[in-house]
């Protein structure tokens, strides 16, 4: 083959390969600019908003998902995405309410109490992958954040399984609302059921068994009370102590604090993310 040939193919491939990655970085910043504009209204809300701002927000997050959900290209940078988290976990963590608000009056039976934590603990494991730290540090701060994740799921659930032991033994009993941390269940094994007489009214079989119940949580750990054998059932920890516990790492755990950990060296470093983990 003439090497002219050859040449001009080389360089026609350099020339199509070089305008198709400035078509793609073209399309990608503007997508960037479109999703920042889109996303942009949502700093204008923090704190503890009042009843008209939470519904100002609502509107504005459902139109926002209009728009994501009808159309494509919507995309952030890394770091970006990861500011978009913290802010939104942390106005969770503030207005629990938000994130039940389409629920109507079933928010009522809804304990936030855990909620609150748990957008919390999101918050900050977005601002710890933000944080201008060592990947080992970074790693260290959110495998202690996870622990508190677990925990706090576990005791929601072992609440929740104290609720379903106490439920008042009746026909049509519902069951609890459902709290944080249960995937699914309440679902009952090796149950009788009420005999439901001529004359409208329910009795009880005798030598009937209420069964097993069992639930799942987010983890995939499987938990069971056995209605025909009441125990009474042991908190693994105080649900007050682990809130405070939560609370504490998230009002260290600021801006401010992530800044100080950032100039540490490395032995320093390691030193002062245990003692904010560790309860005073």
């Amino acid at each position: 083959m003439n090497k002219k040939l050859i040449l001009f193919i080389s360089s026609l491939g350099i020339l199509i390969l070089c305008v198709g990655l400035f078509y793609w970085h073209t399309q990608r910043q503007a997508n960037y600019a479109k999703t920042r504009e889109l996303f942009a209204p949502l700093y204008e809300y923090s704190g503890r908003l009042t009843p008209k701002e939470q519904k100002r927000f609502s509107e504005l997050v459902y139109s926002i998902e209009l728009k994501t959900v009808e159309g494509k290209g919507y995309t952030l940078p890394e770091r970006e995405g990861l500011q978009l988290e913290a802010h939104s976990m942390t106005l969770y963590r503030n207005n629990p309410e938000l994130f039940f608000r389409d629920y109507g009056p079933v928010l009522t039976d809804i304990d936030v109490e855990p909620y609150i934590r748990h957008f919390g603990i999101l918050a900050l494991i977005a601002k710890t992958r933000l944080a201008d730290l060592p990947a080992g540090s970074r790693k260290s701060i959110i495998s202690h954040l996870d622990a508190l994740e677990k925990r706090l799921t576990q005791n929601s659930v072992e609440i929740y399984l104290q609720e379903v032991q106490d439920l008042p033994f009746r026909p049509r009993q519902k069951d609890p609302t459902m709290r944080f941390g249960v995937a699914s269940g309440p679902g009952r094994v090796g149950g009788d059921h009420w005999i439901f007489e001529a004359d409208g009214s329910f009795t009880w079989p005798e030598g009937a068994k209420r069964g097993v119940v069992q639930i799942v949580d987010h983890y995939g750990n499987a938990y069971a009370v056995d209605l025909d054998a009441p125990t009474d059932m042991e908190m693994t920890e105080d649900t007050s102590e682990l809130y405070a516990e939560i609370d504490r790492v998230f009002e260290k755990l600021t801006d401010a604090a992530f800044q100080r950990l950032s100039v540490l060296k490395k032995k320093d470093l390691s030193v002062e993310i245990e003692k904010l983990f560790t309860s005073e």
